[in-house]
């Protein structure tokens, strides 16, 4: 009686939501300490101090600097500013509105005269019609002399009154002007004209004058801004120790920013400060946690990676505090970037993305709500954290610092452009603090992104190119004490890797993973067929016997692994790239010498497990089963093969292998395609090469050539 039952797991349902509750407690556990710890270090700086003076107070006793700080002085700067601004005169500006409205009055004024010299009335309607024409009006005489000069002087008056206000308001005329312009028409009026005609163009002009010079209020708000704005910051320096009231001192404004600086004056508990900022710090807190909890199950479940990502924060948080305030070039130079390229090399870039905007804003938060540093430091985390994707090369750490420096000094000189003229001291300046920068961001990343992924147990992908290399020991082990299961090591890399690339799966996890994923064969490597010359060990064993023997190969790996310092996520793919299949070959045997009433218990025929739980482990699982299928089978023909494959994920699938994994069924069909041509490339046909050439008689016979090439 054969008992085929298969192994299944027992109280999913419990476990499932035994772990769903710890996750839960896990993150709650994170969000409070993260809350804490961020909100003390943001609300630090609200809390009364000792010296509770304002301006005009009478200092108790001399009060010392207890550290030496440089801070830009408020009030300092603000005096110097104005005092720039208020040396930029007023300026003005010809307004050519006045001058066309001017002489389109002037003209008209002349035609309607002209129609009330026609007109048949009487001679003093006629002058109460001139005199409603002007504003003041004009003197009687003059209105006189306009009704009764002839027509042709009539002409000639009018064209020389349009003429010479035409002249004259071409030029600039300011209030102050105006009355000595007017008064200088007289000389400026054509010599041939008698005096009465002489007199009617002055009064035309002179009652069409005005000042055209406008003040333009733009250009002189522009010029006094620039002029405000190209006054520095006033930086203003205490010394530690440093006496900044002695006893009895009338207390000054500036003697109260010195106390603030040196952290000696924060006069009362500023509760609305610090509810705001507790309320701030927990809302991008919750965002965060709601990130983690529904978009990030990995992390979520991993209390080491929540640590690390806690760690960062924090440590990112605290530096921005102790550096920042009251230093301005200081903020230019704050690495975010190398936070945002630890969290995406680390963590993962999805993650970083998310961090890098909270941790933007909780340090533009520090900087004093600055919109420019707040956007400068995501846009210079969203820079690093892209060129952190794949780390995989030291020179990719300096060309990620590089992008992040030219993106910092984008971002600042349109600021720049937005705030003021530019300055070229001062953008030659903020160049190099963000050449300094990138710098900083790729060596902190460089430096430390090793050592904390040691520390908190994460595979980095630099790691897993070390362990590629054929000098690690015990990949050479594996070269020299079992080189059948070597080559099956190789090919399954290139399988599972072009597998992975083809899924957006971990590649250079799958083809590290595949160096390793066998490796504790080499405990015994003549029990495994790859490795046999001649005759079989298990010839003189029970099937059962031969199983537990090559199901150990697992547990010696995974304990080689342990012992050799391999990265969890290595382990994982040994300790589960056979899940819980049964070893066929063996089970077969042993049904077969199976007596009638003898039962045989395919439990013990099965791997250990656990079934694979990551996508990388189930692509090795199937990768693993179809090199060893497929080198096995006697037609390898392309056909064949694809078939094959197909039989092999099947079998998977319906044992359940692939279960527990994130795998889909449109993954598995694209994983399917890329062994399939993987091994199709590696066992096509080839055309089986003579043992000689044959010789031919004559003088056109044919000879290999030193190239290689048959020459005629």
């Amino acid at each position: 009686m054969i008992d085929e039952t298969v192994p299944k797991a027992q109280n999913i349902g419990g476990q499932d939501e035994h772990k769903g509750m710890r996750a839960v407690i896990r993150m709650i556990l994170f969000g409070l300490c993260m809350w804490v710890a961020l909100g003390a270090m943001l609300t630090f700086q609200f809390l009364p101090s000792r010296y509770q003076l304002n301006e005009g107070d009478v200092s108790p006793r001399d009060i010392k600097s207890p550290q030496k700080v440089t801070y830009v002085s408020q009030i300092k700067t603000k005096e110097e500013r104005e005092r720039a601004e208020a040396a930029v005169e007023d300026v003005f500006v010809q307004d050519a509105t006045v001058f066309n409205q001017q002489k389109a009055s002037i003209s008209e004024v002349v035609r309607r005269i002209s129609e009330i010299r026609r007109e048949a009335a009487t001679l003093q309607q006629r002058r109460d019609s001139v005199s409603k024409l002007f504003s003041p009006t004009l003197p009687q005489q003059t209105v006189e002399d306009i009704l009764t000069l002839d027509e042709p002087t009539w002409r000639a008056v009018s064209a020389e009154a349009v003429l010479l206000l035409d002249l004259t308001m071409r030029e600039r005329i300011s209030d102050k002007q105006l009355a000595d312009v007017k008064a200088n028409l007289a000389s400026r009026v054509d010599s041939q004209l008698a005096t009465a005609p002489k007199l009617v163009v002055v009064a035309l002009v002179q009652s069409h004058l005005k000042p055209n010079m406008a003040l333009d209020a733009e250009t002189t708000t522009k010029l006094r801004r620039e002029a405000r704005e190209k006054v520095p910051p006033v930086r203003l320096s205490v010394e530690k120790g440093e006496t900044i009231l002695r006893d009895g001192d009338i207390v000054k404004a500036v003697d109260v920013e010195k106390l603030e600086a040196a952290g000696l004056r924060n006069p009362n508990l500023q509760l609305h400060d610090i509810t705001g900022t507790v309320l701030l710090v927990g809302v991008l807190i919750i965002c965060l946690g709601y990130y983690v909890y529904f978009f990030s199950p990995q992390l979520r479940s991993n209390g080491r990676r929540l640590a690390l990502l806690g760690f960062v924060l924090a440590v990112a948080v605290l530096a921005a505090k102790l550096t920042i305030p009251g230093r301005e070039m200081y903020a230019y130079l704050f690495p975010v970037a190398a936070a945002s390229m630890l969290i995406s090399t680390l963590l993962g870039p999805q993650l970083a993305v998310v961090v890098t905007v909270l941790l933007s804003l909780l340090v533009g938060f520090i900087a004093n709500f600055s919109l420019e540093l707040t956007t400068l430091f995501a846009v210079s985390g969203l820079v690093g954290l892209l060129g952190a994707r794949r780390m995989e090369r030291m020179n990719a750490f300096f060309l990620t610092g590089l992008a992040v420096a030219l993106a910092n000094f984008t971002v600042i000189f349109a600021f720049e452009l937005f705030n003021r003229e530019p300055d070229p001291p001062r953008l030659l300046t903020l160049a190099f603090i963000c050449a300094v920068n990138g710098a900083l961001s790729a060596a902190l990343t460089m430096g430390t992104f090793s050592f904390l992924g040691h520390i908190f147990g994460i595979t980095t992908s630099l790691g897993l190119l070390e362990l590629a290399q054929p000098t690690h020991q015990l990949f050479h082990r594996l070269m020299t004490d079992a080189p059948g299961t070597y080559h099956h090591s190789v090919v399954v890399a290139n399988l599972a890797e072009r597998a992975a690339q083809e899924v957006g799966a971990d590649a250079l996890l799958c083809r590290v993973s595949a160096y390793y994923h066998d490796i504790g064969k080499v405990m015994r490597p003549y029990f495994f067929i790859e490795n046999q010359e001649g005759t079989n060990a298990h010839d003189r064993l029970d099937p059962k016997t031969s199983a537990q023997i090559i199901g150990s190969h697992v547990d010696d790996g995974l304990e080689l692994a342990r012992r050799h310092g391999l990265p969890s996520k290595v382990r994982d793919i040994i300790q589960q790239h056979h899940g819980t299949h049964i070893v066929a070959y063996f089970y077969q045997q042993a049904c077969l010498n199976a007596g009638p009433a003898e039962t045989i218990d395919q439990q013990a025929f099965r791997y250990s497990g656990p079934r694979p739980q990551t996508r990388e482990a189930g692509i090795m699982m199937l990768a693993d089963g179809v090199e060893a299928v497929v080198r096995a089978s006697r037609d390898q023909s392309p056909e064949r093969i694809a078939q094959l494959v197909q039989k092999i994920i099947g079998d998977r699938i319906t044992d359940g292998q692939l279960d527990e994994c994130d795998l889909t069924m449109r993954d598995l069909s694209q994983v399917r395609e890329a062994f399939t041509t993987v091994l199709q490339g590696i066992f096509h046909p080839r055309i089986e090469y003579p043992d000689s050439v044959p010789k031919l008689a004559g003088p056109r016979a044919l000879a290999v050539g030193r190239t290689g090439w048959i020459d005629e």
